[in-house]
C-alpha cells in the first residue's frame, strides 16, 4: 500500500496538522466575526466591507493573557459585539480608537499560545494553534491502559523505532499503525520537532536515542497524554539548527527522514537497512512511570516563552514560502562550518538545594534525565543552589564547574570525574586522534572552480589543512587537487562550496548634468574731431602768429591693437568702443568747408543664453571589482628634455572609475571617482589647451535602485567693467560721452546623480 507523503521545507517555519477523522465545526458570532474549531487550532475571522490591515501584533504585558493587534484603520462596519459564551478558548474580544495612537483590537484568552495574523481579502484571520493548550496528564498505569484498550483497541501501540543512518539522511521508523493521526509541529528556545500520535499509546513510558548529527542532537519519546478525548504519544527532536525532512504515513509504520544539508528527494521507501536501533517492549510494562517524568516539561509551557511585547508567532501553512530568505540574502548570512558552542537543550528544572551531597544532586539529574550515572571515587562536593526554569544539562553543567568536576557522557551513560582526570584522559584521547590521523590514509580529491580563482581558495584553505595534507593548484583548468586525511577532507569540502559561489553584479548609471546660463551687455563711445585755420581756406587768424592751426582731435587709430569702428578722419580722439558689439551708430559732422569736422560712433551689444548637457555613462562589474569606462579625447603634450622630444597624452575626457560593495542588508556601498574634464581651445599656450577640470571622489552608501547626488558645483560670475578719460567721465549727463560700460554675468551647475542595481 502507497503511504501518504508530507514535505516539510524547514523545520521552524512549518506547521503541519493532520485532522482527518476529528470534528469540525464552525460559528458565525456576528456579521463581522467567524470562528471555526478544529482538533488543533481555532480560526477567528473579522470581515469588513472596507479593506484593512493589521500592523503588528503582540501579546500585551501583564498576568492576562491577552493579544493587541494594531490596525490601519478601523472599518465602521465592523461589529465586535458577540457572545463568546460557549468558546472555550476566547474569553471578550474588542476595539479601541484613540485620537492619538492606532486603532487597536483586543482578544483575551483563557491561555497564552502560539497565533498568527493574516491578511484575506477583506479580511484578517487570526489563527491560534492549540496543539499544546488544555492538555492534562495522567499516569499510564495499567488500569488506565486497560481503559483505553476497550474503546480503541489494543493494536494501535507506538510498538518499535528504528534508526538508519546513511551517507545523506537518517531514517526514522516508528512502527504504528496508520490508525493514528500524527500532529508535526515546532518548539523554540531550544529549537524542537514535535511529532504528536494521537490515539496512541507507547510500549513504555519513554526512551531516548542520542544522534548528533545532521542538526539532530536526541531523539525521545513517551507518553505524553492519557486522558478523553484524545490518547498522545510523543516523539520529541531537539535540533541544533533548521533541518529539511519528510514526513511518510504507511500502513504500518511513520518514516522521519532528516537530510544532510538541506538536499533532499522525494522518493519510494528504499529497502529497510539492518538498523542500529533500539527496540521498545512489545507489551506494557507493569512499572509505570508519570509522563511528567518522561517528556520534558519545556514543551508544556513552550507558548508562555515565545510570546513578549513584539510579535513573535509560529507561521503555519503557506506562510513558510513566503518567508523563505531571498538568494541574495542567504549569501551573506552566517554560515557555520565547525561549531564548538555549548548549547542546552534539555528539561526545564527549578532545583534549591542546601549543603546537599554532590553525589546525591548528580543522582537526582540523572533520573530526571533517564541517564545511567557512574562516579569517579575522587568525586565530591556540595550543592547549595536556587535556580527558576534552567535546563538541567546546563544546571548539571554549573554545580560540576562549582566543585571543579567534569562530565562525560556516551551513550545514555553519564560518568563524572575531577577535571584533572578527564583533562588527562582528553590529553591522551587528542594524542591518539592526532596518531590514528597521521596514520590513517590519505584521500586524493579534485575540485574544479567556476566561480573563484584556485590559488585564491587555495591561500584560504592553507591553514586548514593537517601537516599530511597538501594543495596543488593547475591554473589552467582552475583546478585544486587536495591531498589530505578523511577527516580533513570533509571541512575542506565544505570550505570550498562556501568561496566558490557566484558573485553578484551591480549595474552603476551615473547622470552627469552641467548646465550655464551668460548674459552680457556693452556700451561704448568713439568720438574724434579736426579744425584748420588757414589761408587756403580763407579762415587764417589776424593775428601774425599764429596764422595757421590745426587742431586734430583723431589721432587714435583704429586697427590691430585698438578696437573699435573707423571714421572718415581715421581715428579718434576718444576711444571707448564696448569689448564686444554688434549694433553701431555713427555721426560725421563738418562745416562747408570742411575745416572742422567731428566724428561720433556709439557701440553696443547685449547677449543671453542658457545651456546643458547630460552625461549618462553606465557600467555593470562584479562586487568588490572596480570598473572604469572613459569617453572623450586625449590631449598630445611634448615636452624636451636632453634634446629628446617626449610625446605623452592628457585625458580631456568623461571618467567614471566605481567599485561596488554589497552589504547584507541589500544595500551598496561605493568608491566613487568621476571626472568631468575638456580642454579649453579658446586659451592655447604654446598651442596646447589647458584642462578644464571637474572632479569629485567619495564613498557613498545607497539602497538597491535607490539614486544619490555625489557632486554638486554652483558657480555664479557676475564682472562689471568700465573704461573712462579721467575727471571728465564723472560729469553728470556729459560723463558718458568719456566713458564705457561692459557687463558679464554667467551662472554654472554641476550635478553628479548616482543610480546602482544589484544584478539578479
Amino acid at each position: 500500500m502507497k503511504g501518504k507523503k508530507y514535505l516539510h521545507a524547514a523545520a521552524f517555519l512549518c506547521i503541519i496538522t493532520l485532522v482527518s477523522g476529528y470534528p469540525v465545526y464552525s460559528q458565525q458570532l456576528s456579521n463581522s466575526l467567524y470562528l471555526q474549531n478544529e482538533l488543533n487550532s481555532t480560526r477567528l475571522t473579522l470581515k469588513s466591507e472596507t479593506p484593512f490591515n493589521v500592523i503588528h501584533s503582540f501579546y500585551s504585558t501583564g498576568p492576562d493573557s491577552r493579544i493587541v493587534l494594531e490596525l490601519d484603520m478601523l472599518p465602521s462596519d465592523l461589529n465586535l459585539q458577540a457572545d463568546l459564551s460557549n468558546s472555550t478558548l476566547i474569553r471578550d474580544i474588542q476595539a479601541v480608537h484613540r485620537e492619538t495612537t492606532k486603532p487597536i483590537i483586543l482578544i483575551d484568552l483563557n491561555q497564552k499560545m502560539p497565533y498568527t495574523v493574516f491578511n484575506k481579502g477583506k479580511s484578517v484571520v487570526i489563527e491560534i494553534n492549540q496543539a499544546q493548550a488544555h492538555l492534562e496528564n495522567y499516569p499510564l498505569t495499567e488500569e488506565n491502559r486497560k481503559k483505553i484498550q476497550k474503546g480503541m483497541g489494543s493494536s494501535v501501540y507506538l510498538r518499535d523505532i528504528k534508526v538508519s543512518e546513511g551517507d545523506q539522511k537518517i531514517d526514522i521508523k516508528a512502527e504504528v499503525p496508520d490508525s493514528s493521526v500524527p500532529n508535526v509541529f515546532v518548539l523554540e528556545n531550544p529549537l524542537r520537532l514535535v511529532v504528536d500520535l494521537h490515539n496512541t499509546l507507547t510500549a513504555k513510558s519513554s526512551f531516548s536515542r542520542s544522534i548528533n548529527k545532521y542538526g539532530i542532537i536526541e531523539l525521545r519519546t513517551g507518553q505524553f497524554q492519557v486522558s478523553n478525548p484524545y490518547t498522545i504519544a510523543r516523539m520529541v527532536f531537539d535540533l541544533k539548527e533548521p533541518v529539511f525532512y519528510t514526513l511518510d504515513q504507511e500502513k504500518d509504520s511513520l518514516n522521519i527522514s532528516f537530510y544532510k544539508n538541506q538536499e533532499f528527494t522525494l522518493a519510494e521507501p528504499a529497502p529497510e537497512e539492518p538498523p542500529v536501533s533500539e527496540t521498545l517492549e512489545e507489551e506494557p510494562s507493569s512499572k509505570n512511570g508519570s509522563p511528567q517524568d518522561s517528556i520534558p516539561k519545556a514543551e508544556e509551557n513552550h507558548t508562555e516563552e515565545n510570546h513578549t511585547e513584539e510579535n513573535h508567532t509560529l507561521k503555519t501553512n503557506g506562510d513558510a514560502a513566503s518567508s523563505a530568505p531571498q538568494p541574495q540574502q542567504l549569501q551573506y548570512e552566517p554560515q557555520i562550518i565547525a561549531d564548538t558552542e555549548t548549547k542546552y537543550s534539555g528539561q526545564l528544572i527549578s532545583p534549591r538545594f542546601k549543603d546537599a551531597e554532590l553525589r546525591d544532586v548528580v543522582l537526582v539529574i540523572a533520573d530526571i534525565a533517564g541517564l545511567n550515572v557512574i562516579f569517579d571515587p575522587d568525586v565530591s562536593g556540595t550543592v547549595t543552589c536556587d535556580f527558576t526554569d534552567i535546563p538541567w544539562d546546563q544546571f548539571l553543567d554549573v554545580i560540576l564547574k562549582t566543585n571543579k568536576q567534569g562530565k562525560s557522557i556516551e551513550g545514555n551513560v553519564l560518568r563524572v570525574a575531577p577535571m584533572a582526570v578527564l583533562t588527562r584522559e582528553q590529553e591522551e584521547i587528542q594524542k591518539l586522534s592526532d596518531s590514528q590521523e597521521l596514520a590513517g590514509p590519505v584521500i586524493v580529491q579534485t575540485f574544479t572552480l567556476s566561480y573563484s580563482k584556485a590559488d585564491e581558495v587555495q591561500s584560504l584553505l592553507s591553514t586548514k589543512i593537517s601537516s599530511r595534507g597538501e594543495i596543488i593548484v593547475d591554473n589552467r583548468t582552475n583546478t585544486l587537487i587536495v591531498s589530505d586525511v578523511r577527516e580533513k577532507m570533509s571541512l575542506i569540502e565544505k570550505l570550498i562550496d562556501v568561496f566558490d559561489t557566484p558573485t553578484p553584479q551591480v549595474s552603476i548609471e551615473a547622470r552627469i548634468v552641467e548646465a550655464t546660463s551668460r548674459f552680457v551687455r556693452n556700451l561704448g563711445v568713439q568720438w574724434g574731431w579736426q579744425g584748420i585755420a588757414d589761408p587756403f581756406y580763407g579762415n587764417q587768424t589776424t593775428l601774425q602768429f599764429p596764422n595757421k592751426i590745426l587742431v586734430d582731435g583723431a589721432q587714435i587709430p583704429v586697427g590691430m591693437t585698438t578696437k573699435g569702428i573707423g571714421g572718415p578722419l581715421g581715428g579718434y580722439g576718444i576711444n571707448l568702443p564696448s569689448p564686444e558689439f554688434n549694433t553701431v551708430l555713427g555721426f560725421s559732422l563738418a562745416n562747408i568747408a570742411d575745416t572742422f569736422r567731428l566724428d561720433l560712433a556709439i557701440s553696443a551689444l547685449e547677449r543671453s543664453g542658457t545651456g546643458r548637457i547630460i552625461s549618462a555613462p553606465k557600467i555593470t562589474t562584479q562586487n568588490n571589482q572596480e570598473a572604469e569606462i572613459i569617453q572623450g579625447r586625449q590631449i598630445p603634450v611634448q615636452t624636451v628634455a636632453n634634446f629628446t622630444v617626449t610625446t605623452r597624452y592628457v585625458n580631456a575626457a568623461l571618467e567614471l572609475r566605481a567599485t561596488p560593495q554589497i552589504t547584507a542588508e541589500g544595500t551598496i556601498i561605493m568608491n566613487i571617482e568621476i571626472q568631468n574634464n575638456a580642454a579649453d581651445f579658446s586659451n592655447l599656450v604654446n598651442g596646447i589647451p589647458p584642462i578644464i577640470r571637474q572632479s569629485a571622489q567619495t564613498t557613498v552608501m545607497v539602497p538597491d535602485g535607490g539614486t544619490t547626488v555625489i557632486g554638486g558645483i554652483y558657480r555664479t560670475e557676475d564682472s562689471i567693467t568700465r573704461e573712462g578719460i579721467p575727471f571728465l567721465h564723472q560729469i553728470p549727463i556729459l560723463g558718458n560721452l568719456f566713458k564705457s560700460f561692459a557687463r558679464t554675468k554667467e551662472n554654472r551647475e554641476l550635478l553628479i546623480f548616482l543610480t546602482p542595481r544589484i544584478i539578479r
